[in-house]
């Protein structure tokens, strides 16, 4: 299934209509979740996760704490043009087992092997 996800991420990135991921800041996650979007939940500046449906296909939802005090933890950057960026990458050790960066909006495929 990577390499079907490889050979898009090629045909998109050589027509150039690439969709880039989109933030949400919400206190609450919404019961339907968006394709492409990823939600930072907190109230006004703090943040406390970012979630979003997993970028393959297998319409996972993934939860990443922004939480500094607790493990695994991630750091949200919101950007001027804004876009998003995750940091580190997410790496689904069960299921899909997608392992990506979200950088600027953009997806970026890691093509590492377990």
């Amino acid at each position: 299934m990577k390499w079907l996800t490889n050979i898009w991420e090629w045909l998109i990135s050589l027509f150039g209509k690439e969709r880039k991921f989109r933030y949400v800041k919400a206190e609450e996650l919404p019961d339907d979740l968006e394709a492409n979007t990823v939600y930072l939940l907190g109230e006004a500046e703090y943040l406390w996760s970012a979630v979003m449906i997993c970028p393959c296909g297998c319409n996972a939802t993934l939860h990443m704490n922004l939480l500094s005090d607790a493990k695994p933890q991630w750091t949200a950057t919101i950007h001027d043009d804004r876009t998003l960026t995750l940091h580190p990458s997410v790496w689904r050790k069960i299921g899909c087992r997608s392992h990506f960066i979200v950088r600027r909006g953009r997806i970026i495929w890691c093509n590492e092997e377990i």
